[in-house]
């Protein structure tokens, strides 16, 4: 019995969070203008980090840091830099656009990401955001049977 009106309280709890966090979300519009909200921040961030297999956490990168450093700037700026800037800052017409904004490249959370998590977020997009998939350019650029392991 103390089993049921546990697993009751815990979801009166949840539906009440759903609610507020709709109520707050309805009331602030959906305008791609703003920024997430810590909550939208954590779930987004979460979901990010769940979202990347296992399999991919394993995998070790074939290339030496001073691999073609130069080949690798050009990739960028020929197709990151329109969302993500030169600079990595998001600070573009488009990257502003985006909702949630491209993060920024400079920042500890996305420098302490391992090569592997960055690997399939470019492989794979990522869904609600505009984040897109380049599968087939990856597969072309990298392998990735030997990404870094992560931490």
């Amino acid at each position: 019995m103390r089993k049921r009106t546990f697993l009751l309280w815990i979801t009166a709890a949840c539906i009440a969070a759903a609610a507020a966090f709709g109520w707050v979300t309805v009331r602030r519009g959906f305008s791609t203008r703003g920024y997430p909200s810590a909550i939208e921040k954590f779930v987004a961030a979460t979901a990010r980090q769940l979202a990347v297999p296992s399999q991919y956490r394993q995998l070790r990168n074939p290339l030496s840091s001073s691999s073609d450093f130069h080949a690798g700037m050009e990739h960028f700026a020929a197709h990151c830099a329109t969302c993500h800037a030169n600079d990595g800052s998001g600070e573009t017409l488009f990257g502003k656009g985006l909702y949630p904004k491209p993060p920024d490249m400079r920042q500890k959370e996305t420098q302490n990401k391992c090569n592997s998590e960055l690997y399939y977020t470019i492989e794979n997009g990522i869904s609600l955001s505009g984040m897109p998939a380049f599968g087939e350019e990856a597969h072309q650029n990298a392998n990735p049977r030997l990404l870094p392991v992560c931490s």
